[in-house]
């Protein structure tokens, strides 16, 4: 149950109403009800929002819930493939930000790391070396 306050002069106004949580390809689309401004919010299996708050959405408490209850769970994606960058760069934990540039429909969302330029193609040859090991240890 969402809980939102609005506070009007002299009044206080408590609304209480159900976010709605469905399944969207690989993540979780959330309506936090009309009172709630951004209304529609999209939370990744990362449990990270796509608005400002990331994990500190209420978002994330409702899909959490949701599971909680029985929910569907998102498909996880395919080795390799990043439906949202990852909030840390795997070659060296630096934070990393998203690179529309990089992007495509087979490796997902690119994403650059502040430490160094290469460390997307570095990550991105690691995945290629664990895919080609993977196929060549299957009967």
């Amino acid at each position: 149950m969402q809980q939102t306050i609005t506070r009007s002069p002299g009044t206080i106004t408590v609304c209480q109403q159900p976010a709605t949580v469905r399944v969207t390809g690989y993540f979780y689309a959330v309506d936090l009800g009309d009172y709630v401004r951004p209304q529609h919010h999209y939370v990744g299996i990362n449990a990270e929002c796509n608005c400002d708050l990331g994990s500190a959405c209420p978002a994330v408490d409702a899909v959490r819930a949701d599971l909680i209850e029985g929910g569907k769970r998102v498909d996880r994606p395919p080795f390799g493939y990043y439906p949202v960058r990852p909030a840390t760069c795997p070659i060296c934990n630096a934070k990393t930000a998203g690179d529309m540039s990089l992007s495509s429909p087979h490796r997902g969302a690119g994403w650059v790391c502040p430490s160094g330029t290469s460390h997307y193609w570095q990550h991105r040859a690691q995945i290629s070396a664990m895919r080609q090991k993977l196929a060549g240890s299957q009967p």
